[in-house]
C-alpha cells in the first residue's frame, strides 16, 4: 500500500502544476479570479453523493467506520460554496445555471467521478478513492485561501477562505490515520495495479474539469452568469451583497 500512496503525492504535485493554478494571482480583480466558482457547483454538489454512495458500499466494519466518519465532516461544505457564490454573483445560483454549457467539463467530469464509486471494488480500494480525492482539494484551497486573505474578503466567504482551509487541516489529521492503518496492509500486485489506476483515473477527470475551469479564467467575455455588481469588487463591497 505504501506504493499507492506514494502514487497519489505524485499525481498531487503533478496537478499541482494545472495552468489553472497560475491564473490564481493576487494582482487580479477578485471578482476575475474567482470567475471560475460557479462552475464547480455540480462536483461540490455530487462530491457528497460519492462520499455517502462510497460509505454505503463498505464491508469491513473498521473501514465502515473511516468512512462514515469521513462524510460527516465534509457534511455542510456545500452549503459554505452555495453561500459564497451568492455572495460572488450578487444573486443565488439556479439549477438552470448549472445545465449551462460552460458547466459541461465539470458536469462530465463529476458523472467520471460518480462512476467510479459504483464500479465493484475492494473495501480498501474505497479508502484510496477517497484520499485521492482528498489530496486534490490541498493545492486549491490554499490557493484561494491566499486570495481572499489578500483581498480583505476572508471573513466573508468560508468556501474560498481560510474557514475552509481550517476544516481541511482538521481532516489532515484524520487522513494520516487512514494512511497509517493502509501502511499496515500489503496488497497483492494485482490489487495494487487496480489501485494505482483508480488513482490515475481520479487525477484524469479533475485535470479534465480543471481544464474548463482554465478555459473560463482566460475567456471571461464568454461567461453568461457572472454578473458583478461592479468592475471590482472589495471586502466593502462583498459584505454588503451579502447582508
Amino acid at each position: 500500500m505504501r506504493a499507492v500512496l506514494q502514487h497519489i503525492s505524485v499525481r498531487q504535485a503533478r496537478f499541482s502544476e494545472h495552468p489553472f493554478f497560475a491564473e490564481l494571482r493576487q494582482d487580479r480583480p477578485l471578482e476575475q479570479v474567482l470567475a471560475f466558482a460557479p462552475r464547480l457547483a455540480f462536483w461540490v454538489m455530487s462530491f457528497q453523493d460519492v462520499l455517502r454512495l462510497n460509505a454505503q458500499r463498505v464491508r469491513d466494519p473498521e473501514l465502515n467506520l473511516l468512512m462514515l466518519r469521513h462524510r460527516s465532516e465534509e457534511r455542510g461544505h456545500d452549503h459554505w460554496f452555495f453561500e459564497d457564490v451568492a455572495v460572488l454573483m450578487g444573486r443565488p445560483l439556479t439549477l438552470t445555471d448549472l445545465w449551462d454549457r460552460p458547466h459541461e467539463h465539470t458536469r462530465d467530469a463529476s458523472y467520471e467521478l460518480l462512476a467510479e464509486v459504483l464500479r465493484p471494488m475492494d473495501d480498501r480500494l474505497r479508502v484510496v478513492l477517497v484520499l485521492a480525492l482528498e489530496s486534490t482539494s490541498h493545492a486549491f484551497f490554499s490557493r484561494t485561501a491566499a486570495l481572499t486573505q489578500a483581498s480583505g474578503t476572508d471573513k466573508r466567504l468560508k468556501y474560498f477562505s481560510n474557514h475552509h482551509m481550517e476544516a481541511e487541516e482538521q481532516h489532515e489529521v484524520f487522513e494520516e490515520q487512514m494512511e497509517a492503518m493502509l501502511r499496515g496492509i500489503e496488497l497483492t500486485p494485482a490489487l495494487r495495479e487496480e489501485a494505482i489506476t483508480l488513482v490515475d483515473r481520479i487525477y484524469a477527470a479533475f485535470h479534465a474539469m480543471f481544464d474548463g475551469l482554465h478555459t473560463e479564467l482566460l475567456a471571461p467575455a464568454a461567461r453568461s452568469d457572472w454578473r458583478p455588481r461592479q468592475a471590482h469588487v472589495s471586502g466593502q463591497d462583498l459584505a454588503r451583497v451579502g447582508t
